[in-house]
């Protein structure tokens, strides 16, 4: 594959500066690290497989309560709907903390 002409010295050494500059910039390396969109799942394992596992649950105790009409499934679907609720309010808590840190504002004070 051609790459084209090659760079010349002056340009090689711009470019190394620009990179060297970008490399120690610690702000933009924080930035960049946490910028995923899944970044919350990606550092908390544990809480995505609950919320998943909540979710998975849920839809199962639905299906099965609408097809059933049985008070106990219903029962069940409603105390697992809102454990997911529950669940997903405390890492959306947990993320809007961490968000508001990074960009340099103060988090609240923990009641």
């Amino acid at each position: 594959m051609d790459e084209g002409p090659a760079l010349s010295a002056h340009e090689r050494k711009v470019l190394a500066d620009i990179e060297q500059s970008l490399d120690s910039d610690v702000e933009l390396q924080r930035t960049l690290r946490t910028r995923s969109r899944l970044h919350v799942f990606a550092r908390r394992p544990l809480a995505a497989g609950i919320l998943c596992t909540l979710a998975v649950l849920c839809l199962g105790l639905l299906v099965a309560a609408a097809a059933t009409s049985s008070l106990v499934l219903i029962w069940c679907f409603a105390l697992v709907w809102v454990s997911l609720l529950a669940a997903a309010a405390v890492c959306l808590r947990g993320w809007y903390r961490n968000r508001r840190t990074r960009e340099g504002g103060t988090p609240p004070d923990r009641p």
